[in-house]
């Protein structure tokens, strides 16, 4: 772990961060302006549309190459996306010239998984036919990685064209929070509790079980999903999680994977660009797209 990542460690577990994530969970701002076109460097083109009850932003390069990365933000179905998400953005296009496409959908407690899961479906053809030489990557973190799982899994079940791969960093997939693996976790987590995360899944799951994949895509089929990338964290209360995810990858047909199992990082650590940790992801994650190849 580097020092970076240590003292970062270190400051989250003596701070009052997790209460203040708690409260930010369960009364979220509609305020936060974190990822709109003004605030990114003049250098970069966005085009944003407030198209089927949500928004897309779409930034790049005057000039980006053909892999387009659709980003599912992470944040509890409860919270806009924040500067981590937007310095990922910009990270992806000034590092590697990729086109790079903000899916800001409905968000609990307005909405339930039938908006929000209706909504990324519909902005993943939205992107398609606007884009139709361009070569799709999904990227998800937190929520975001479980939507971008739950979006795969709808693609391959209606037969309608897969992205070239997917990205999932410290991905949420199990919203009912029932593993008891779940209770040892959370000790080593500064961010999430479990009783705040379960409560909204009962939310988010609206009259659906939180056990149904559409919701917990955990639940879901794993055939035949293309190459995915994961990644998360062992300081993260969803690491108990993750490890079943990462079972049923490696009994999947059809689904090439690689894993990256960081040591000591907290969840979505992707989200501060400076960790050296987060730097070596960004690499690898770039490699994958560029190339469409697994390590």
């Amino acid at each position: 772990m580097s020092l970076r990542g240590k003292w970062l460690l270190f400051k989250t577990q003596h701070s009052q961060l997790k209460q203040q994530m708690q409260q930010a969970f369960l009364q979220p701002s509609r305020q936060n302006r974190a990822v709109v076109p003004q605030k990114f460097p003049e250098s970069i083109v966005t085009k944003e549309r407030e198209v089927f009850g949500g928004r897309i932003l779409t930034a790049g390069s005057g000039a980006p190459l053909p892999q387009h990365v659709i980003l599912f933000h992470g944040g509890a179905y409860t919270m806009q996306g924040t500067t981590g998400h937007r310095k990922l953005m910009v990270t992806m296009i000034q590092q590697a010239n990729l086109r790079v496409s903000y899916v800001d959908y409905p968000l609990v407690p307005e909405a339930t998984v039938d908006q929000t899961v209706t909504f990324a479906m519909n902005a993943y053809e939205y992107l398609r036919a606007q884009y139709p030489d361009d070569q799709f990557f999904l990227m998800g973190d937190s929520a975001g990685g479980g939507l971008a799982l739950t979006v795969l899994q709808q693609l391959q079940e209606h037969q309608e064209p897969m992205p070239a791969g997917t990205v999932l960093v410290s991905p949420w997939t199990d919203l009912s929070m029932m593993n008891p693996d779940l209770n040892v976790a959370a000790k080593h987590d500064p961010f999430l509790t479990l009783a705040t995360l379960k409560k909204i899944g009962f939310k988010y799951a609206g009259n659906h079980p939180v056990t149904d994949p559409i919701v917990s895509p955990i639940y879901g089929n794993f055939d035949d999903l293309g190459p995915v990338m994961l990644y998360y964290g062992t300081n993260e209360l969803l690491r108990a999680d993750d490890q079943r995810l990462l079972q049923k990858l490696e009994t999947a047909s059809g689904t090439p994977f690689t894993a990256h199992v960081m040591k000591s990082m907290l969840h979505d650590y992707i989200l501060w660009p400076e960790l050296p940790e987060s730097k070596k992801t960004f690499k690898e994650i770039k490699q994958f797209i560029l190339t469409g190849e697994l390590e």
